[in-house]
């Protein structure tokens, strides 16, 4: 835990789906010895009744006090759509973001966290859509740093194996990995899923391919909603990197820091 400086993926009130009170974060993250960036959700034409957007001007001007103790960045997660991408640039660029991840929550205008996206859908469709529009959708996504949780999709998907394997999928990960090496996008370890055993082996070859690939470094992000979540499984996730051959590193001002 010694060389974990950032948590690079966490959410507070400025999230819909999140309460957290960004001192009671950042109280519990030095309990643990641990920094943290907020990375909160703009995901415009999101459907349902939730709005995954804030406004940049007041989240700074609320936190900005508490960045003077450089144990806290601000960033954003945005969720990328084809016809919001316009829209998403002007937003990042907006503001002084120290980091941001890029992420795909919703496909076909469904929320993919709930079950309407899969209807009528096996697993290897579903998947191969999802992934093949995260490739696509990071060349028009530039401007961000990160790619968020490759396997997000992989949480709620319903099918008896819910794992996104390499060899299933290889052409499509493949593509993933070229547009975001080809755009200086980096790959997070989202710790979420890391209680399952199973879900850290899947995941290991994919990785191993992006180091294949030319890729050196990754993030690692809880993506805590509550304080107790915040730096979740991050020594699992340390030996995850060491496996794949990558080095942790964090982002400030947009440029890459080594996890020292």
């Amino acid at each position: 835990m010694d060389i974990i400086l950032f948590d690079c993926h966490t959410h507070t009130k400025f999230s819909a789906d999140s309460s957290m009170d960004i001192r009671e974060a950042l109280n519990y993250a030095q309990k643990i010895h641990l920094n943290i960036i907020t990375t909160e959700h703009i995901d415009f034409d999101f459907p349902g009744e939730d709005t995954y957007e804030f406004t940049a001007d007041e989240y700074f001007s609320s936190y900005k006090k508490y960045t003077a103790a450089n144990n806290l960045l601000l960033g954003t997660e945005i969720g990328m759509q084809p016809q919001t991408a316009l829209r998403s640039r002007e937003f990042a660029q907006s503001s002084p973001f120290d980091m941001i991840i890029l992420s795909i929550h919703v496909l076909e205008g469904h929320d993919i966290y709930y079950p309407e996206y899969y209807q009528n859908k096996n697993k290897h469709t579903a998947y191969s859509i999802y992934l093949k529009t995260m490739a696509d959708l990071l060349k028009k996504h530039s401007f961000g740093d990160v790619l968020g949780h490759i396997d997000y999709i992989c949480r709620k998907a319903p099918y008896n194996d819910p794992n996104l394997y390499y060899d299933e999928f290889s052409s499509y990960i493949d593509s993933v990995w070229e547009s975001a090496l080809q755009n200086n996008i980096i790959p997070e370890i989202n710790t979420r899923r890391f209680a399952d055993e199973s879900a850290i082996k899947s995941l290991i070859p994919i990785y191993t391919r992006y180091q294949q690939m030319g890729g050196r470094y990754a993030t690692i992000g809880s993506d805590a909603h509550t304080p107790d979540n915040i730096g979740y499984k991050f020594k699992e996730a340390l030996s995850f990197l060491k496996e794949c051959s990558l080095t942790p590193i964090y982002f400030r001002q947009h440029k890459p820091v080594l996890q020292h």
